[in-house]
């Protein structure tokens, strides 16, 4: 599940961790009001927090630092709540109400990642970037896939920063 993410992002793969306790996803499923996507939870269990290329921030979480993961998507989905009670969101909604976003990273430069809830669960959701200029592109694919995508230039990095990433990317633990 992981592979196509560690072998287009070599520097990820050099922070790989087998010895990671393990998250209490029961709190966070609990205390957001959902599952993860199964992509996302294989890279919790392998990799902390992490930046791609000093931009964007991916937000694992972490053994007990779950209240935190929890409170960081509540204050995106709060931003995200405003927009949409602004008129602002291009029709998107937050989770969890139907069809809504839940936010899985951000940028330096305020653009904000999310998942699209929807399908059959988890698995099926969709990747939305709302780029800081008032761009919202929507993935068709996991946030694991979109992230390997951007790495490999196989996804264009729509709302972002055309130079985004670079050839050989560099991964910072968060």
């Amino acid at each position: 599940m992981l592979d196509e993410l560690e072998e287009a992002l070599p520097a990820l793969r050099a922070h790989r961790r087998s010895d990671l306790p393990p998250v209490d996803w029961a709190l966070i499923e609990r205390e957001v009001g959902c599952a993860f996507p199964a992509d996302f939870v294989a890279l919790a269990t392998y990799y902390p927090p992490f930046v791609l290329d000093d931009f964007l921030s991916v937000h694992i979480p972490e053994a007990g630092r779950e209240r935190n993961f929890v409170s960081g998507i509540r204050r995106m989905t709060s931003t995200l709540t405003s927009l949409r009670d602004e008129g602002m969101s291009h029709g998107y909604v937050p989770f969890p109400e139907s069809g809504g976003l839940v936010p899985w990273g951000d940028s330096c430069d305020g653009d904000d990642f999310y998942w699209k809830t929807g399908g059959d669960g988890p698995d099926e959701w969709t990747v939305v970037v709302a780029g800081r200029n008032d761009d919202w592109y929507e993935f068709r694919g996991s946030l694991v896939q979109y992230l390997a995508g951007l790495v490999k230039g196989t996804v264009a990095p729509d709302g972002l920063p055309p130079d985004f990433p670079v050839d050989n990317p560099t991964v910072e633990i968060d």
